[in-house]
């Protein structure tokens, strides 16, 4: 066990007996009422010995509820509107980008073309992620 981890079950433990104060037991301001909760399965605290509960209690994740037909099929639905209004988002920015590019030279470039030209690389990267169902 590292030092932090040691210092900190001390000031956790602390806190707990300044909040809790005393039960049957040692005297006010001792650590010795306190053990960390057995590590081992069929391990047992001593007699007349609190447990300090985990920080973060272990939760198993619940498996998600399969979905219906028709929520598969409205999901569908979103995504691939989800798809156009995006495949409509990259052609308006790539006709953008061409504007641009017209109107400047070979010896200037502008900040938005490189810009443009990211927010393209990532939406393109976006719709062909949804695409494969990412």
């Amino acid at each position: 066990m590292s030092s932090w981890t040691r210092s900190f079950k001390v000031l956790l433990a602390s806190g707990l007996l300044l909040l809790t104060g005393p039960a049957a037991g040692p005297a006010r301001g001792s650590l010795a009422a306190f053990t960390q909760s057995p590590d081992q399965p069929g391990q047992v605290a001593q007699p007349g010995q609190r447990t300090v509960p985990p920080l973060f209690p272990s939760t198993t994740p619940e498996e998600p509820t399969p979905l219906s037909r028709k929520q598969k099929k409205d999901l569908l639905n979103r995504n691939f509107e989800e798809m156009k209004r995006q495949a409509d988002e990259l052609a308006s920015l790539a006709k953008s980008l061409q504007q641009d590019l017209d109107k400047s030279n070979a010896n200037i470039l502008s900040l938005s073309i490189v810009e443009k030209a990211d927010k393209i690389e990532k939406l393109a990267k976006k719709i062909k992620g949804s695409a494969r169902g990412l």
